[in-house]
């Protein structure tokens, strides 16, 4: 069955590299990225950089590791959607000019957001306005970790969601376990909102899909820390039907990340 893996990040800090489930994923390489789509049967990956400022911290504003994922994307631009990692607490002039940037440059297809590494509320729209405009004037999606406390909170990103109805939000691993709840009450609540389920427990996927729906549900393998056979293999052992495994492996990404048509 087709895959689109819907959570990937260009490798991480080199210091951590070999301790990963995929070290041989390193940004820079772009021929990294299709060896493991290729490994793993995915037709197109949805790349991002390495969420926190690499060591030492040369890349304050992510800029340097976002223009890696642009190189990437220009080179495979039918494998690769590619994704800018956005600090939106540089303000509105800065955070809108990147994004402008990135759209104009290398067809930058949504931002990813981990408020608890960047020090702010996901639900504060002095911090997220701006860059919630550009990301509904341009059709980006948000991908937000989702599932630490106190900031990467589902129903505090929900907020997010409700004062940009027409902007698609991923909230990433449906809460971590802790808060799978919290993620499905959002969910029910606003239908742009839907989650991926890199790192969650069987369970929660099931819990999901029940009390939501599978149509709101994308695989991802959150490589390179993640293994992305243990990732595919929870979907394969909860009993999904197969137009719903064909959903959320890939039909739903397809859809949300503009890949191509789903029919």
């Amino acid at each position: 069955m087709r895959v689109i893996d819907a959570h990937m990040h260009y490798g991480t800090d080199r210091n951590v590299a070999a301790s990963t489930c995929v070290p041989y994923l390193v940004h820079g390489e772009p021929e990294s990225v299709i060896r493991l789509l290729d490994e793993q049967d995915a037709s197109h990956g949805v790349l991002f950089p390495h969420d926190r400022r690499m060591s030492p911290p040369w890349d304050a504003d992510y800029d340097k590791a976002n223009a890696e994922v642009g190189v990437a994307a220009l080179r495979y631009p039918d494998r690769i959607v590619g994704v800018a990692r956005i600090d939106p607490t540089f303000g509105k002039e800065h955070t809108q000019g990147l994004i402008d940037r990135y759209v104009g440059e290398w067809n930058c297809r949504g931002v990813k957001l981990v408020a608890g590494y960047d020090f702010y509320r996901p639900n504060d729209m002095r911090i997220m306005g701006p860059l919630l405009d550009k990301c509904e004037e341009y059709g980006l999606t948000v991908l937000m970790h989702s599932g630490d406390a106190p900031r990467d909170l589902p129903y505090l990103q929900a907020q997010a969601a409700k004062a940009y109805p027409k902007v698609t939000f991923q909230l990433a691993h449906i809460g971590m376990h802790t808060f799978l709840w919290e993620a499905i009450l959002a969910a029910q609540e606003y239908p742009n909102i839907v989650v991926d389920m890199s790192q969650a427990y069987p369970f929660d996927i099931m819990t999901f899909v029940k009390n939501v729906s599978a149509d709101r549900l994308l695989y991802g393998s959150d490589v390179p820390y993640q293994s992305p056979a243990v990732e595919q293999m929870k979907l394969k052992v909860i009993g999904l039907s197969d137009e719903d495994l064909e959903k959320v492996l890939w039909r739903n990404a397809a859809r949300i990340w503009g890949i191509e048509r789903t029919e």
